[in-house]
């Protein structure tokens, strides 16, 4: 990946250019080619805010010449060029490809209406896939503003079904050498056309992974901000979030970083004085939740520079030669270099060394600024970047700042603040699409209000929901407006949502390793965590159309529920696009086949996540922290299929060190010969500072059949009903259809071989759905109890208590696994004349109503479990 750290300038390989008069052509790769017109005859070499290199290596091409017509070509395109070398136009330039089987062309002008969209600055004020936006009215008399509710627009990306996509650059400052040091320059005077043309055809992988090396990639974020962020606009004191970070930890919620909005300086939409009447010692404060392992960044809007009633007013108007008796505010000046020096020498650096881990920009000032044509918001991005990056005293950590989307070449800049949505269905509906579709500009860490901004109030439901999406997306932030109804302490919602939502914390923290693999992938690929089904799947017209879907990492397929249940049978429909071959549902434990759209309903609890047969997913347990440079407790889960594996990536998860190959990669992978799984994990390249080879491992085979026994270096393991409280044996938990083995330590270095004898008489497809139907019964056994009374209504009306029991007998007694199936399979069907037959059967008719409605909810949360009709 390009790094900014050491400026140059960003010239193409000398040999891929052809020039003709003020025109020229400059061939990147065999597909991607900047086209450069300047008026003046000087062409732009220097980089600007979204291009940071030029030179991809050499690029064969030809040129000849026919009836007037230059003609170049690689082995991917022509190029024809018909003037002399003047202004690039449907007239004088044409580009041709092919694109599966048929000939593609284009021109100056045309226009691309597959093209797949990007992002977009901010979603402030969107509620769902809409904004508002200023609109005149003209009637008899006179205009009249009014703001109306208009589709998002998420712009031009870098790849399109068209086959090509186009950037302009013309507009783009560029970036140059001033008093000795990188700062933005405009451009030459004159008209100019700086166009990128990409046309790689639906290669979107390699279209983006040859963008990255231009624009910039995705830099490896610390692996802290993967933790969950706490966040709420509202006037803290410094003991009511020490309180706050004590009740996370006491009720065992994990968490990571702590983001103080504006009210911790004073007055004010810009500030850089802590308040003291709510920070009594701001030193201490910091320290204390540093003490206990947190990250804190600081809410920042520069916009009004430096007031009288700052600490540093009089130190800041000194360093700008400006008389602090004679003024009341120093200005902010994003164009000056001395002003931006001395903003961060005397106003960030300061609050870094008394504890601020990094910023959060939340910088929406407009586009203007003394320089014609410079946008702000890109520019102070790199600034804040290219500060943390080049400090000696921050010892090579790694930098991060959270601000808004700032064009083409922001992914250099991790992490996306999206803004302030509305608190509804439909905004949580949108964001799934939104963040997928921001791959497509290299743009892969949004950060949204999980939970959303305004008006405030959220529906429990609606809030899990939210948060199951959040845990399958970059970043879990939580946050809110000032509103006392707009609750973020998952712990004060009432049951079943509370415990479901710490849950669904903790899932997020066990399944970080994948996540941290796949965003190093990221960072080597172009392809972000979260980018669309269409990347792997181009030529299938569902892949594009089922928007709500998404991969997460190579191996997920995520389809996030963004919908109410049906209070009938306290389930969501959710239709599904599954892409050819065969994917194991996870919520509900049962294989799908692929190549169509499926429908299923999924409880509150449940999120439709899809993996592939054999897949390999690495995860850790019990951590509360992301603090740690190893991953103590491993997690290895392995889902239905004979074979598979997984490279786990690992490094300090803070430093740089990963650009210096300072990390360690720890294969994963398992094999079925016979009757015998050989699950292996080793270490089998590199190492980091304070990598450590002595692990716990946990391996769970999900969609699993009791096994018959399990044996560790030779020697077989104990089976263990309890296994939470055993050093190390196996388990089987019928409840979630899987096997659990657990191991107290191994050694990476010299890696650990596990071997499951299977039972041949209980092939893994006996367990499928036992998962979604255990859940379900669960859920039955509290209706039903509602049912009942001290009257003996019916002779079997404790019978769903006797069926979910089952998962328990079987886990305590294995061997009964076959007979308890077949009790299940036989009486299942009975239940719902079973509990019909209660909800009809009272002597208090006025509660008649309500006793029918809750058996008819019971018996249709079973028939969504696919046991019974």
């Amino acid at each position: 990946m390009y790094s900014d750290k050491n400026f140059r300038t960003a010239p193409c390989h000398a040999a891929n250019t052809y020039v003709r008069g003020n025109a020229r052509v400059q061939f990147l790769t065999s597909r991607l080619v900047r086209f450069e017109w300047q008026e003046n005859g000087s062409f732009e070499d220097r980089q600007t805010l979204a291009v940071v290199n030029r030179n991809l290596g050499p690029v064969e091409f030809s040129v000849r010449k026919m009836d007037g017509i230059v003609i170049l070509s690689t082995k991917d395109l022509k190029i024809e060029l018909a003037n002399g070398g003047g202004e690039f136009s449907p007239e004088n330039l044409k580009v041709s490809f092919k694109m599966n089987g048929e000939t593609v062309i284009w021109k100056p002008g045309t226009e691309d209406t597959r093209n797949l969209g990007g992002t977009i600055r901010t979603l402030d004020g969107a509620n769902g896939c809409k904004k508002k936006v200023e609109c005149k009215l003209k009637n008899i008399t006179q205009a009249k503003a009014v703001r109306i509710w208009e589709p998002i627009n998420l712009g031009k990306g870098f790849v399109s079904r068209s086959g090509w996509s186009l950037i302009d650059d013309s507009k783009n400052i560029v970036i140059d050498m001033v008093n000795n040091r990188k700062w933005v320059a405009p451009r030459p005077a004159g008209k100019c056309q700086d166009w990128y043309l990409a046309a790689y055809g639906h290669d979107y992988k390699t279209a983006l992974a040859d963008a990255a090396k231009i624009f910039g990639g995705q830099p490896l974020p610390p692996r802290y901000a993967l933790g969950y962020w706490w966040s709420r606009y509202w006037a803290y004191s410094d003991d009511q979030i020490e309180e706050l970070v004590r009740s996370f930890d006491r009720i065992g919620i994990p968490i990571d970083v702590m983001v103080i909005d504006m009210d911790w300086h004073l007055e004010g939409w810009t500030g850089y004085t802590w308040d003291k009447r709510y920070f009594h010692d701001p030193g201490e404060f910091l320290a204390y939740l540093h003490r206990k392992g947190l990250k804190v960044s600081l809410n920042l809007h520069p916009a009004d520079g430096v007031g009288r009633h700052e600490e540093h007013f009089e130190k800041m108007a000194e360093a700008m030669d400006l008389n602090p008796e004679k003024i009341d505010k120093v200005d902010f000046d994003i164009t000056d270099p001395q002003y931006m020096e001395n903003y961060f020498k005397l106003l960030h650096h300061p609050e870094e060394q008394r504890g601020i881990d990094f910023w959060w920009m939340d910088w929406q000032q407009g586009k203007s600024s003394k320089m014609p044509g410079l946008d702000t918001l890109p520019w102070i991005n790199q600034l804040h970047w290219e500060d943390m990056e080049n400090r000696p005293d921050r010892k090579d950590k790694r930098p991060l700042i959270f601000s808004r989307f700032g064009g083409h070449g922001a992914g250099r800049y991790v992490i996306g603040f999206s803004g302030d949505t509305y608190s509804t269905w439909e905004s949580l509906a949108f964001q799934p699409y939104f963040t997928a579709t921001a791959a497509n500009v290299l743009y892969g860490y949004w950060s949204h209000d999980i939970g959303g901004h305004m008006p405030g109030t959220i529906d429990p439901e609606l809030f899990t929901r939210w948060l199951q999406f959040g845990i399958y997306s970059p970043v879990l932030r939580t946050h809110t407006t000032k509103n006392a109804e707009a609750e973020r302490r998952v712990w004060e919602y009432p049951c079943p949502y509370n415990e479901i939502m710490m849950e669904t914390i903790r899932r997020r923290y066990e399944i970080v390793p994948y996540i941290y693999t796949e965003n190093r992938k990221a960072f080597d690929t172009g392809v972000s965590l979260c980018h669309p089904v269409y990347y792997d799947y181009p030529e299938c017209d569902n892949a594009y159309e089922f928007k709500g879907q998404y991969m997460f990492g190579e191996k997920l397929l995520v389809a996030p529920v963004t919908k109410p249940v049906d209070k009938d049978s306290e389930t969501a429909e959710i239709s599904v696009f599954l892409p050819e071959g065969q994917w194991f549902d996870i919520a509900r434990g049962e294989m799908e086949s692929g190549g169509r759209v499926i429908t299923k309903r999924y409880m509150i609890n449940e999120i439709p996540v899809f993996a592939r047969p054999g897949t390999v997913l690495p995860a850790q347990r019990c951590r509360n922290r992301l603090n740690n440079k190893c991953y103590k407790d491993l997690l290895m889960t392995v889902y239905p299929g004979d074979s598979g594996s997984y490279t786990l990536y690992e490094d300090d998860g803070v430093s740089t060190g990963y650009l210096k190959d300072k990390y360690v990669l720890i294969k994963m992978s398992h094999k079925t010969v016979g009757n015998v799984k050989e699950i292996t994990i080793v270490k089998t390249q590199g190492g980091f500072d304070g990598f450590i080879p002595e692990r716990s491992l946990e391996i769970r085979l999900e969609g699993a059949t009791p096994p018959e026994t399990v044996s560790f270096v030779g020697k077989p393991l104990n089976r263990i009903f309890r296994l939470d409280e055993a050093r190390e044996g196996w388990t089987y938990r019928a409840e979630t259809a899987s096997a659990v083995i657990k191991l107290p330590e191994i050694n990476l270095e010299s890696g650990a071989t596990v071997k499951i004898h299977l039972n041949p008489a209980l092939p893994p497809s006996m367990s499928f759905g036992l998962k979604a139907l255990f859940s379900r019964l669960e859920r039955v056994i509290t209706l039903n109890t509602l049912l009942t009374s001290g009257w003996v209504l019916h002779e079997q009306e404790r019978l769903p208590q006797d069926l979910h029991h089952a998962s328990r007998r079987i886990s305590m007694n294995p061997e009964t696994f076959e007979a308890e199936i077949g009790r299940l399979r036989e009486l299942i069907v009975k239940l719902p004349e079973i509990i019909d037959t209660l909800g009809h059967t009272t002597i208090d008719m006025q509660a008649l109503d309500k006793r029918i409605n809750t058996a008819r909810a019971a018996i249709n949360l079973l028939a969504t479990s696919g046991w019974i009709s």
